[in-house]
């Protein structure tokens, strides 16, 4: 049995074929090769296919895991000074890790205040502040606001709008080391931005009355 095709139905029979061939010569991959997860154009840190989770090439450079870290670059950044700020140039204390409160003091780094040249910038406070040990073989603290606040506003300890990690008042934080080791006080930053408990006279640097 023969059938006569109109030219529309003989066209669209002839796209049909053209597609199936490509389809065979071509079968489609979740990603640009074997092996690599399909990535969205989604900005979703819940997406483990998200584009943040990516490099400039696009494939996938991290664990893939939205529950996880991600990418040897945050890897990098866990350890105490990349290999990037491991310069000879740069002062380092006995633990060799480089000591910023001296680049400060010896004026060989000055950041700017602000990116917005109209912001007023307010000095860093002179105030040292005597914190008592409770031991009697182990010296008291000298807090210096100065450093502190040379990289630091006062709100990012003394918060007035709850969840301060410091009262503002003599007595009332009850610090204990334990609590510091586990991030609390001044375990907010030392031990993860600034230099780590290791060395403890550089903080118990205040000898008690005999």
């Amino acid at each position: 049995m023969k059938f006569k095709l109109s030219n529309r139905t003989s066209l669209l029979v002839a796209i049909i074929a053209i597609v199936a061939v490509i389809a065979i010569a071509f079968p489609a991959t979740e990603a640009v090769s074997a092996g690599k997860k399909k990535v969205t154009n989604i900005i979703d840190p819940k997406d483990p296919t998200s584009v943040i989770y990516t490099d400039s090439s696009g494939n996938l450079a991290g664990v893939g895991d939205a529950s996880k870290p991600v990418s040897e670059a945050w890897r990098a950044g866990q350890s105490w000074h990349p290999k990037a700020l491991q310069s000879e140039s740069l002062p380092k204390d006995k633990y060799g890790l480089v000591d910023w409160a001296k680049l400060v003091r010896e004026g060989l780094i000055e950041p700017k205040h602000s990116l917005d040249e109209n912001e007023s910038e307010f000095p860093p406070l002179d105030l040292n502040i005597n914190i008592k040990t409770r031991g009697d073989y182990v010296n008291n603290v000298t807090y210096p606001h100065q450093i502190h606040t040379y990289w630091l506003n006062c709100e990012t300890c003394h918060s007035t709008r709850g969840g301060a990690i410091f009262e503002m008042a003599a007595g009332t934080n009850n610090m204990t080391m334990s609590g510091i080791a586990r991030g609390e006080w001044c375990g907010r930053c030392h031990g993860k931005v600034a230099f780590p408990l290791t060395d403890c006279n550089k903080c118990h640097n205040a000898k008690k009355e005999k």
